[in-house]
């Protein structure tokens, strides 16, 4: 089906990435007595997953005019596959279009979470995440080329999501929840890293920068660790002024799952199921802090 390919296409299966964030950001609030408004709540995700769809739209049309060959990892859905969105129209504009028609659905639906809230501040925040989104893949920086990929996921899927939820609501519980967000964007970032794995020879080609072009796959795979475990440090400073326990449980659970499974040799299918692995890492954590913070654990 056509529909399954334009949504294997954007990405979808990171959508959790960005929807995540909205939730711990808003549970932040709520824990320190902010009211919840769900239809603010429903523009928070919209703007999020719009922006997210069209930057990825837009990844997989700028990478898939710089390949020199075929795609590393075609018809996958956890890694990244530079062709699966240049042949979904008559013109690959049309792949552009979409990207466009989803990145101003995004930006609308942060316009009138703007105008409801009264709350100019989350202006800042949406061109912070909508520039970072861009310019992920997008000329003319180009940032997961330059080798600062996983800094620019850190900051938008990070704090720039989680502490903008919270805002939007208020702005209560904005400790808890700018230590969420670092838990959250290092997770975010260790997602980006993963899946630069099976894309090794072709990012190559591209002359991008990526921590496993540069280091090798060796020395890439103990810093993916490091990225996933560095959270466990934000732990040891939030657990004792009640930053929950939950989330640091389930975060070690699954390092350890992680370390266990990532695979000796290189393997494409090895490689699907440590990409998935570390989606699943950001999910479970993500889940465990919003229980940790709603019921005061």
């Amino acid at each position: 089906m056509k529909a399954l390919r334009w949504i294997r296409a954007s990405q979808a299966i990171l959508f959790e990435a960005s929807i995540a964030p909205a939730f711990v950001g808003t549970a932040a609030a709520i824990r320190a007595g902010a009211r919840f408004d769900g239809l603010w709540f429903a523009l928070i995700l919209l703007s999020l997953i719009g922006i997210q769809a069209g930057a990825n739209l837009f990844k997989g049309y700028f990478e898939a005019h710089d390949r020199r060959g075929p795609p590393a990892a075609p018809g996958s859905w956890f890694a990244f596959d530079s062709g699966a969105a240049v042949d979904l129209g008559r013109h690959p504009r049309s792949v552009m279009r979409l990207g466009y028609a989803c990145f101003l659905l995004g930006l609308s639906a942060g316009l009138v979470l703007v105008v409801l809230t009264r709350n100019v501040v989350l202006i800042a925040f949406g061109a912070a995440g909508a520039l970072l989104a861009w310019s992920y893949s997008s000329p003319p920086l180009k940032l997961s080329y330059r080798g600062v990929g996983e800094l620019s996921t850190f900051a938008a899927f990070g704090p720039i999501m989680t502490v903008g939820a919270t805002i939007a609501f208020g702005g209560a519980g904005l400790r808890d929840s700018v230590l969420a967000s670092m838990i959250l964007g290092f997770l975010a970032s260790a997602i980006s890293f993963a899946r630069y794995f099976p894309n090794r020879d072709e990012d190559v080609t591209k002359g991008k920068r990526t921590p496993v072009t540069v280091l090798g796959l060796r020395t890439a795979r103990v810093l993916l660790f490091g990225v996933l475990i560095a959270p466990l440090l934000i732990g040891i400073v939030w657990i004792p002024s009640g930053g929950g326990v939950v989330w640091f449980a389930a975060l070690a659970l699954c390092a350890l799952l992680l370390v266990r499974g990532f695979p000796a040799t290189v393997s494409p299918t090895g490689w699907e199921r440590m990409i998935a692995l570390t989606i699943a890492t950001h999910g479970a954590v993500a889940a465990a802090l919003i229980i940790d913070l709603l019921l005061g654990l």
